[in-house]
């Protein structure tokens, strides 16, 4: 684990949908995790938080993060 890595905990409810595979979920999490990597971890969070969940969640979101600095 090195500084430029963020590490990422997150709930059921942020990649699972009723009509998309959980791993279908678990690829677009990481796409936008990847995608946002570059920005300060607050804001990473907010925009992994908007790529994920367009609408209402369905289900008890949670995400948390580490990033070493």
């Amino acid at each position: 684990f090195s500084p430029s890595h963020t590490l990422l905990m997150y709930t059921d409810g942020l990649v699972e949908r009723r009509d998309e595979d959980f791993d279908r979920g678990v690829e677009r999490l990481a796409r936008a995790a990847e995608a946002a990597n570059h920005l300060p971890l607050e804001r990473m969070l907010d925009e992994v938080l908007a790529a994920m969940l367009p609408g209402v969640p369905e289900d008890d979101v949670v995400l948390l993060a580490l990033r070493m600095s």
